[in-house]
């Protein structure tokens, strides 16, 4: 019984609680400047590291793949692209509101705007 309760009061600690599997099919909403984008994310979560591609929702552009962590309900993933004819770097550290929602920012090249990203149903 003492075992039982040592582990549910480590598993409530902040921190002590396993992530969300953010693994899945994401719709990520933001700007770039004033003109409104959405980007189409799959990330692969294993252990505390992502991977996956992400590419715009639209336009013609390909999938381009990512790596970053995932740490607590926090998460962190990037990718180099071509913008506006120079390289680019998009990056994006979130914060896990649930197993289906993030909220957070996307920086390109230095420049920040918030997102927020849904779970794909069926992903």
């Amino acid at each position: 019984m003492k075992r039982l309760l040592l582990a549910a009061a480590v598993l409530a600690l902040p921190g002590g609680a396993l992530a969300a599997d953010i693994s899945g099919a994401w719709k990520v909403d933001s700007s770039v400047g004033t003109t409104p984008i959405s980007i189409n994310c799959t990330l692969v979560q294993t252990g505390h590291a992502l991977t996956g591609a992400c590419a715009p929702a639209t336009g013609d552009a390909g999938p381009t793949a990512l790596t970053g962590t995932v740490d607590g309900s926090k998460a962190a993933w990037g990718y180099d692209v071509v913008f506006r004819s120079k390289p680019a770097h998009v990056g994006y550290v979130a914060d896990i509101a649930s197993d289906a929602a993030m909220t957070g920012t996307l920086e390109l090249s230095g420049k920040p705007s918030p997102f927020t990203a849904a779970r794909k149903p069926g992903s």
